[in-house]
């Protein structure tokens, strides 16, 4: 065990690898929306993201879908609804919820953000053979299920 530890080296330890391309890929991000004249953040954008695939979600839903909490969800909401991308709807069935729904401009402004994304994940991914990303994609998905396991031991 001792030798291990003499031995570790952070920069080479797997959630320090991802911790630090998913910093660099927000800071990207956050630097081409703001140059396109997008005002949009990376935790805006995951939210938008989660509403193109299915409108009306539940706030809840975004909550488990976009791995954040409550309150961060809720400013995050509020921001986009200042931005005229979203509106909140009451739920009828149980009047304490809310249904987030895109307004005309959330789902319009899909057609010039996602290839913005796209253009990220090439930049990120160039020089990268398709086989070894498919492979560490799963490999990540793997260590997601893993930690998942974990916390219900």
């Amino acid at each position: 065990m001792e030798r291990e530890i003499e031995s570790f080296v952070i920069e080479e330890a797997v959630g320090f690898a991802i911790n630090r391309a998913s910093i660099e890929m927000r800071k990207k991000l956050t630097y081409i929306f703001k140059k396109e004249g997008y005002d949009i953040t990376p935790e805006e954008f995951s939210i938008l993201s989660q509403l193109w695939e299915e409108d009306g979600l539940l706030q809840s839903v975004i909550n488990d879908k976009t791995l954040k909490d409550k309150t961060t969800v809720t400013r995050l909401l509020e921001r986009l609804k200042t931005k005229g991308l979203i509106e909140k709807r009451i739920e009828e069935a149980d009047r304490r919820n809310y249904r987030i729904h895109l307004t005309e401009k959330g789902m319009a402004i899909k057609y010039n953000i996602i290839p913005i994304v796209i253009k990220l994940l090439d930049m990120a991914s160039h020089n990268i053979d398709g086989e070894d990303l498919r492979i560490t994609i799963k490999t990540l998905k793997e260590i997601v299920k893993n930690l998942n396991a974990e916390d219900n031991q």
